[in-house]
């Protein structure tokens, strides 16, 4: 029986992925994942996405006794959408802080169509676009 977070029940974990039982690793809104700083890793579709690739490697390297890497979240900003309406907050690399509208309706299709692009390829993908 692992330790978990009093207050949202999320088992806690290194940022190499690993539990206080060093045979059971932890990722995405399950886990309580350490960052530096004193805020652990969000809960996020984004924040598992990009632990993903780690995490695997983590676990071939535990399977292999090789040292784990650590994993730090780079937080990408924030969209957010709402039936037809979306807002995008902190987004890196755009000049505006909050915005909403079309741009942000737009980012989110972008985001959503680079997932399924990612897991199943650019046909499914254009394919969707239109029902996003």
């Amino acid at each position: 029986d692992l330790d978990k977070d009093e207050r949202n029940h999320r088992v806690h974990a290194e940022g190499n992925f690993q539990t206080e039982d060093e045979r059971v690793f932890a990722i995405g809104d399950s886990a309580l994942i350490d960052q530096p700083g004193d805020q652990p890793a969000p809960p996020t579709a984004q924040a598992a996405w990009q632990a993903a690739e780690v995490a695997g490697e983590n676990l071939a390297r535990a399977a292999r006794g090789q040292p784990l890497k650590t994993w730090t979240h780079k937080d990408k900003g924030t969209v957010v959408s709402v039936g037809e309406k979306a807002v995008a907050h902190d987004v890196v690399n755009v000049p505006v802080e909050t915005f909403g509208g079309l741009p942000a309706k737009l980012l989110k299709k972008a985001i959503a169509a680079r997932w399924i692009n990612d897991v199943t390829g650019v046909g499914r993908a254009a394919k969707a676009w239109p029902d996003m």
